[in-house]
């Protein structure tokens, strides 16, 4: 459960959705208004899980598999992508840059 660390109110699943595909850093809290911010930690895993997304995207190509094959693994992989890094969000209070740093 996704939870402000300021307020600790839970995180909608549209409220999550929205700062997956934002591009900023930080983004307000909808309930207090403090900064909230991606873990290094989230940001590991929804790294891999994007790799893999590409590598199972592309996988049809390499046995020459009809388009809807191709259609249906995209499909497939792209909502099993995207239910893994809704549900595995984290929040911290802190914009830490050193991204591959530990």
């Amino acid at each position: 459960m996704t939870r402000c660390t300021n307020c600790g109110t839970q995180w909608t699943f549209k409220e999550k959705l929205r700062k997956s595909f934002s591009l900023d850093r930080g983004m307000p809290c909808p309930h207090c208004g403090e900064a909230q911010y991606l873990t290094n930690s989230y940001r590991k895993k929804s790294s891999l899980i994007t790799f893999l997304m590409l590598l199972l995207f592309f996988l049809p190509s390499f046995f020459n598999a009809s388009w809807i094959v191709f259609l249906a693994v995209f499909t497939i992989t792209f909502a099993a992508g995207l239910f893994l890094q809704i549900h595995t969000f984290e929040l911290t209070d802190k914009d830490d840059e050193d991204f591959w740093n530990v």
